[in-house]
């Protein structure tokens, strides 16, 4: 399996360190409200994405839901707000090779710039107080494949106005990694585009026997007018996915992102959040079919205790699918801080049958 094994993150957010082992095919965080699962995602989403100097503002956009995050909101990335605490990102796949992600705030300019800035009758600012501004963001990474060192800096830097001065992408590097983030609104992928994209290479049964085990009444779907119709039996007309329902259109997202060959992690914020219960056993199975067909990595993140009982009565029923499974608690703890606790599907059996609660470690 492509993928990685381990995280490490260090001053991201409200996480000041953290390390996660043992990741497997499916991986599932629990955890309080506020207690970083979200974060973990971000965290797995940036490292994957190391070299796109626009990924922290993307993923600001999403969590505020707002396509018009300014870039002076790549500060909530940094621990505290603080830019001293730089946030860094450390990962080993399970190709046995590492990479690791270091974001910096800089002041640069060009001589131009400058001038043009610390002359008043251009309305610019003196050169002294220009320098106190923050306009460059630094995506510092680096590889270690077969040994092999390698370093690489890729960044972004505005105007005083938050407009785009300039774009550095890092020469010679090439991302094995295509994440696809599933947020509790989806927005962050075009479902008419991802579908168009299967149909195209002869994967429709695919999604349309996914879509079916989700309702038995889908006879078919279709992409027309750059919009998603189901087709249900015994209706005159195709509707509309947004027509439909959120469950279903939030399941064929999943459906979608996982059966593109060319994602290769899937992250799913909130995979509960306006499902209806009887949905969740089918999500589980298409997500764990798609995980191991296609050798896709996915992280899931939920807070709910009926979400876990289908997960584990899905998994009684498919046994194959029990070892690549990995349950963690992220806790805040007294004495070590931010822990995250594992468990595998024996620890989620024992915990269903003795109604232990498994979303906290620390009762």
């Amino acid at each position: 399996m492509d993928g990685f094994k381990n995280i490490e993150i260090k001053n991201f957010r409200g996480i000041d360190l953290l390390k996660v082992d043992d990741f497997s095919r499916v991986n599932v965080f629990l955890g309080q409200n506020n207690s970083g699962k979200s974060t973990v995602l971000e965290a797995i989403h940036m490292l994957a994405g190391m070299s796109n100097p626009e990924m922290p503002q993307n993923l600001n956009r999403i969590r505020a839901k707002n396509f018009y995050a300014n870039f002076s909101d790549v500060f909530y990335l940094f621990h505290n707000m603080d830019v001293k605490n730089t946030p860094e990102f450390i990962a080993e796949q399970f190709d046995g090779n590492e990479r690791k992600l270091r974001l910096n705030m800089t002041y640069s300019f060009d001589e131009k710039e400058m001038m043009s800035q610390s002359n008043p009758m251009n309305g610019g600012l003196p050169v002294s107080e220009t320098k106190v501004y923050l306009n460059t963001l630094e995506m510092n990474f680096e590889t270690n494949e077969q040994g092999v060192l390698k370093r690489r800096q890729s960044s972004i830097t505005v105007k005083p106005d938050g407009m785009l001065s300039d774009k550095k992408i890092a020469e010679g590097y090439l991302e094995k990694y295509q994440t696809v983030y599933l947020t509790t609104e989806m927005w962050s992928i075009n479902l008419p585009a991802a579908l168009s994209a299967l149909f195209k290479r002869k994967q429709k049964n695919v999604v349309l026997n996914r879509l079916h085990l989700f309702d038995n009444r889908v006879a078919d779907i279709d992409i027309l007018q750059d919009d998603v119709y189901v087709d249900f039996d015994n209706m005159p007309e195709k509707l509309p996915l947004r027509m439909v329902g959120d469950g279903m259109r939030r399941y064929l997202h999943m459906v979608a992102a996982s059966a593109n060959p060319m994602n290769n992690v899937i992250l799913i914020d909130e995979i509960d959040n306006g499902l209806h219960y009887s949905a969740y056993a089918k999500i589980w199975k298409a997500i764990f079919e798609l995980a191991v067909a296609y050798n896709k990595q996915i992280f899931v993140t939920t807070h709910s205790k009926e979400t876990l009982a289908y997960l584990h009565e899905m998994l009684e029923e498919n046994t194959d699918y029990q070892q690549e499974l990995r349950l963690y608690t992220i806790e805040h703890t007294l004495k070590k801080g931010l822990q995250a606790y594992k468990l595998t599907y024996e620890g989620l059996k024992g915990a269903c049958a003795s109604d232990i609660e498994i979303r906290s470690a620390v009762r």
